[in-house]
């Protein structure tokens, strides 16, 4: 079946369908009941001590960056008795999808809910695939339970994305919809953002890094990165943007035999750092890790990328992971127009105009002009009924 008609068809039987495609596509016999689950009402489970204090350790840096950078109203006055305001409203119905993965995605779920909690989201549900029985697992709930998120629907693949933007019996449908996935649930997310049902965050398409580097000192850590990008999957791209031809070459023996279910890895020799800033902003890499003082110094001349790594200590995994800025970023070129996921994806922006007695007549005589000019009479006129009664009652001069 298409996406498309996996979307129909839970919209049209709902419970019936998600029930369905859990049989088709994970192998699993679930009850009508058993699509929700609520991990807040379970004993807090017991884990590998080191685990949850990583897990709390990255909870913590998340929370932190993302609640020092919500973005505040601004309130303005341009002209007298003219008050502006742009206020940021957070979303009222988040859904978090979480990717089914051969080991647990858990960084997936903090660096998405956690920012819409930071951004005042006050429902963040989650959808995972049943498979591996998710919903036994102590890890999961323990992160589940740190993340205060009461309803998870055990739903994977394009039929969670359905059920998320429709809903079912029992589960409201949300406003947007959160988090990386596969190229059918890539394609639900824009198939419902496109019928206008749900907001959706960003297009996820196969990881990407370029590193930046010409210094010799910095081999091992240059090709750690660019290994560790390339173990994503086979999609994945990594590429080394060089001046020094040592580099260039010794980077490509050491990554020329990779594993059949790696990615690609590249070499680009340039004669200048201007021409690796130049390669950089045309590639407009998820990553940008940029290693060596000379180096470096290019961030500010770098503005396509999703992430800036600057120096050799910067490794993309601890940005992965622990850093604070979340790792879902834009791919495949679209960092030259967007942002990586943060507090304002969550948040909506309101225009507030509010106007006092104080204000002059002359704002209204322009507005009247220019909409005579677009031949819009009724506009004119809601205009010039306003322009007549400050002039009436008395405004003041500009």
């Amino acid at each position: 079946m298409t996406v498309s008609e996996i979307l129909d068809d839970i919209r049209d039987e709902g419970v019936v369908a998600a029930l369905k495609y859990t049989r088709l596509y994970d192998a699993i016999e679930l009850g009508q009941n058993d699509l929700i689950w609520h991990p807040l009402l379970q004993e807090p489970p017991v884990i590998d001590w080191e685990i949850a204090e990583a897990i709390d350790f990255a909870i913590d840096q998340i929370r932190t960056f993302h609640e020092q950078t919500k973005p505040a109203s601004v309130v303005t006055e341009p002209l007298p008795g003219v008050h502006l305001e742009e206020r940021y409203h957070p979303l009222g119905r988040v859904g978090i999808y979480i990717p089914n993965g051969q080991f647990p995605l858990i960084s997936t779920l903090l660096m998405t809910a956690i920012p819409a909690r930071a951004a005042g989201v006050t429902e963040v549900l989650a959808a995972m695939s049943p498979r591996d029985r998710v919903f036994a697992q102590p890890l999961w709930t323990y992160v589940f339970q740190r993340l205060n998120i009461s309803d998870v629907l055990l739903l994977g693949g394009a039929q969670a994305i359905g059920a998320l933007a429709y809903g079912l019996e029992n589960f409201s449908p949300v406003d947007f919809i959160a988090g990386p996935g596969n190229r059918y649930v890539a394609e639900a997310k824009r198939e419902v953002a496109r019928r206008g049902l749900v907001g959706i965050d960003l297009y996820a398409g196969p990881s990407e890094v370029l590193v930046i580097a010409n210094e010799m000192q910095w081999l091992d850590y240059v090709v750690s990165d660019l290994m560790a990008q390339a173990e994503h999957d086979r999609d994945a791209r990594a590429e080394l943007v060089t001046t020094n031809p040592e580099l260039a070459e010794v980077v490509r023996e050491r990554t020329r035999e990779l594993a059949s279910d790696m990615g690609m890895i590249t070499v680009t020799e340039v004669e200048t750092l201007q021409d690796a800033v130049r390669v950089a902003n045309d590639r407009a890499p998820e990553h940008l890790g940029l290693m060596g003082a000379e180096v470096e110094a290019l961030a500010d001349d770098i503005w396509t990328a999703g992430a800036i790594f600057v120096g050799p200590l910067a490794g993309q995994a601890f940005g992965d992971y622990v850093a604070g800025p979340s790792h879902v970023l834009p791919t495949g070129g679209v960092g030259r127009f967007q942002s990586g996921l943060s507090t304002r994806t969550f948040m909506k922006r309101i225009s507030v105009i509010q106007v006092s007695p104080t204000v002059s007549p002359k704002p209204y005589q322009h507005a009247a002009v220019l909409a005579h000019l677009e031949g819009l009479l009724r506009h004119e006129q809601s205009m010039r009924l306003r322009q007549s009664w400050l002039q009436t009652h008395g405004g003041t001069n500009l």
